[in-house]
């Protein structure tokens, strides 16, 4: 009952076209291709999962919390700033490694949880704490002590 929607581009499409055509899952894979960030809220919204499988440093984790904020759960692999904010949001949503049966399973393990009716909110929760308005206050906060 899965539906997987890649997006993006890059030297992995070809390979992973005909990976899906050998495997039968032809019809269960839809290949995105660039998807421009004014279409990104749409496919979040859609989607029950976003899975990033990053393999290098994932810098601040902007996708990470852009999908959240739509209430969308992320389960993504331990790099960067990608294990810093799962680890924080709840660790059962990241992978124990980088090699793909690990992210499988990881995906085994997170599915059940998708039909928890708190996660949406949870996931927006957890994103407001990385608002501007969130961070700035923390920052006057930070220097007033400082300060004083």
């Amino acid at each position: 009952d899965l539906y997987l929607v890649v997006g993006g581009r890059g030297r992995l499409e070809e390979p992973l076209r005909a990976l899906a055509a050998e495997l039968g899952l032809a019809g269960r894979v839809h290949f995105a291709g660039f998807i421009p960030e004014a279409d990104l809220p749409a496919y979040y919204q859609a989607a029950d999962l976003f899975v990033l499988p990053t393999l290098a440093l994932e810098g601040f984790g902007l996708i990470t919390l852009e999908a959240m904020a739509s209430g969308l759960p992320v389960l993504g692999t331990p790099v960067g700033s990608t294990l810093e904010l799962l680890e924080a949001f709840d660790p059962r949503f990241l992978a124990t490694g980088l090699h793909p049966d690990a992210l499988e399973r990881a995906i085994r393990r997170v599915l059940p949880l998708l039909a928890e009716t708190s996660l949406q909110q949870k996931c927006r929760d957890f994103a407001l704490n990385y608002d501007w308005e969130v961070i700035v206050d923390r920052h006057e906060e930070l220097y007033t002590t400082l300060v004083s």
